[in-house]
């Protein structure tokens, strides 16, 4: 029997789920050819990291990644993935649990005038672990433990009521499903509460427990009045409203829907007012309080690509699935009758010597570098010498061999569509123009670019001013809403005895368009977007770094941070300029944008054959799975519909009835 050869476009998370799942049988090749094709050196799309040698093998990032203890799927294909590689014990990140730890200490900036004030949230551990599978609980459940967690809550506070309106009838009537009663207790206490606003600027203790309250209950009140208490427990239904508007539609206080909570949602989702459809975001938020497992976060030990990507990538080639790297998909076209896909142009980024090996050693550990091997190109010295960039879309280089076509029948059989939304415009336009459904996705979802800055410091979190735990923390001041404390990453890797940094943060947020995207041959556009990176870290660092780290200040502007800090060995730049011995990034490939959850978005997504080509499968995030809304768990679910619906791999998506 001929053997159905499949090209995967793109080797992002849900190409590489795709991937995982069809060879996820010992006896796959017997039915499938598998070659997935990359634009540049390394695989990891929005997720990608390298390894910077001329900087210490220090870890560049896309962003901030950080895995939540919900991501059931994604969890199971990483250990059954470090299970297969079977690294010897004692070898850096030998098992997924060397290469990810729990992290339970997240901190949201509460805005009070023009001051932030912390908000610590220590969330209890448990005894799970991410991947173990099992049934969600029913939003009925959901609501019987949101409940109890606020009923816990009047317990601890002696300014809650504690007769009639408390919490006891309502905890009650939701164990036993009795809706109208448990809404009629809850209209009652958001009554109470709200003629109690009247202290809540004043009282920062106050005012936290009445935000907590006030939007669990109006959260309940929503879920019943809107029917997804009943089955099918469609959150998504309820997307047709803003978050916040919906909250206050359900009748949250203006305080409560503009508190850190609610800001600190958005900006997990890289996400602007109003662009957070409220059935993902009470889905997402139920996820992550009373699904996680273990942690309600996982920090990686070393750099995305290295902990995620390249795990994966050895276990596919020991497989036997076949990888094209410095491929890029310049075109998508149908065949005469437009029933299925045609050709696939790809434009060669390079020539490789010989079979490209992507990996590299870093302390005993596989990783990505930051930059191509130009050793192995027969291009490598022009390329390198020219300071261009492969993975930016703007790029000027000029690829040194014509477009390779590869003809369904004779390259594919069978085409996964692993890129994400964001590039459709530019290498799907027949597709568009054919399909009105998928055409409708594309122009229904929107994305937007994010921007991410690294700093290495001198200084410990001690010496920085801050005196709270190592945080995740989310909801401060923009252009960088968000920062992470990453210096257990320090050890992976390799900075001189005299210049180790005490600590590395994180910073980033969305990088909000300035203008449509233009065509590829506005060549430098993506230089322009990391120059605003770097202008907007500049401006962040200059006005809000001392709120955070206060120890750190330089003389006449407690806002700001003295940038001698900054970990540069061998460098005698001062001032703003050392900043430039640091790392930024905005999002230069359109496939690398972040796919946003607006209001009204879900019923435009597509399943896996939603497009309605014959031989064209997608995976990724901008799917409608499960989650519908840019995340790992939900790109592997998006992978997952695509092998599914090829060989039936695998039989059960984890919180995905779809």
């Amino acid at each position: 029997m001929t053997r159905q050869r499949i090209a995967i476009l793109g080797g992002g998370m849900g190409a590489l789920t795709a991937a995982f799942e069809i060879t996820n049988s010992p006896t796959w090749r017997d039915d499938y050819d598998i070659t997935i094709y990359q634009l540049g050196w390394r695989l990891g799309g929005k997720g990608a990291s390298g390894r910077n040698a001329e900087h210490h093998q220090r870890i560049e990032e896309h962003g901030l990644h950080i895995l939540l203890g919900f991501y059931e799927n994604a969890f199971r294909v990483l250990r059954a993935a470090y299970t297969e590689l079977n690294r010897p014990p004692g070898t850096p990140l030998a098992t997924w649990q060397d290469a990810f730890k729990p992290h339970n200490y997240v901190v949201l900036m509460e805005q009070i005038g023009n001051k932030y004030v912390p908000w610590p949230m220590d969330f209890p551990p448990n005894s799970g672990l991410p991947g173990e599978g099992g049934v969600l609980p029913t939003p009925w459940e959901m609501i019987q433990m949101t409940i109890g967690w606020l009923k816990q809550l009047f317990e601890r506070k002696n300014h809650l009521p504690d007769r009639h309106i408390d919490l006891e009838a309502a905890h009650a009537a939701s164990i036993l499903r009795e809706a109208k009663v448990v809404y009629d207790e809850l209209h009652q206490l958001h009554e109470w509460l709200h003629d109690k606003d009247d202290d809540l600027e004043a009282n920062l203790d106050w005012r936290r427990t009445f935000c907590t309250v006030d939007l669990g209950i109006a959260a309940i009140k929503g879920a019943i009045e809107s029917g997804v208490i009943f089955p099918p427990h469609d959150w998504f239904k309820l997307d047709d409203l803003d978050f916040r508007a919906w909250l206050s539609k359900h009748g949250a206080h203006d305080v409560s829907v503009n508190s850190a909570y609610i800001s600190g949602m958005y900006d997990l989702g890289f996400s602007l007012p109003g662009q957070v459809g409220a059935g993902t975001a009470i889905n997402g938020i139920l996820r992550l309080c009373w699904t996680y497992k273990g942690a309600v976060m996982w920090k990686m030990q070393a750099g995305m690509g290295d902990t995620i990507f390249a795990p994966l990538y050895q276990v596919l080639k020991n497989r036997g699935v076949k990888f094209e790297f410095f491929q890029r998909v310049d075109d998508i076209q149908l065949s005469e009758d437009s029933s299925r896909i045609g050709r696939i142009v790809i434009g060669q980024q390079a020539i490789t010597l010989g079979e490209y090996d992507p990996i590299v050693d870093v302390k005993g550990l596989a990783c990505w570098p930051s930059t191509p091997k130009y050793d192995l190109l027969a291009d490598g010295n022009k390329l390198r010498d020219s300071g261009a960039d492969l993975e930016d879309w703007w790029t000027s280089w000029q690829d040194p061999l014509p477009p390779k076509i590869l003809e369904d029948g004779t390259d594919f059989d069978t085409v996964i569509l692993g890129c994400s939304v964001g590039v459709f415009p530019y290498i799907a336009k027949q597709l568009m123009d054919e399909s009105p459904a998928f055409a409708n996705m594309v122009d229904t979802l929107r994305t937007t670019q994010t921007q991410a800055a690294q700093l290495w410091m001198s200084s410990d979190l001690a010496g920085l001013g801050w005196t709270l735990p190592s945080p995740v923390l989310d909801g401060y001041a923009e252009p960088m809403d968000t920062w992470a404390d990453m210096t257990h990453l320090v050890p992976r890797e390799d900075w001189p005895d005299d210049a180790t940094p005490k600590n590395i943060a994180y910073l980033c947020s969305p990088l909000p368009d300035d203008g449509p995207m233009p065509p590829r041959s506005e060549h430098g556009w993506g230089e322009k977007q990391n120059a605003r990176v770097k202008a907007n870290a500049l401006s962040w660092l200059e006005s809000w770094a001392g709120g955070l780290w206060p120890g750190q200040v330089p003389p006449g502007n407690p806002n700001g941070l003295d940038y001698q800090i900054l970990v540069a060995p061998g460098s005698t730049l001062q001032g703003p300029a050392r900043f430039d011995t640091q790392y930024w990034l905005a999002t230069l490939n359109p496939s690398d944008r972040y796919v946003l959850a607006y209001p009204n978005s879900v019923k435009a997504r597509l399943g896996t054959q939603g497009a309605g080509f014959a031989n064209l499968y997608m995976a990724g995030d901008y799917l409608k799975t499960g989650m519908n809304v840019g995340c790992v768990e939900a790109a592997t679910m998006g992978g997952m519909h695509a092998s599914r619906a090829i060989c039936g791999r695998p039989t059960e998506i984890i919180g995905d009835e779809t």
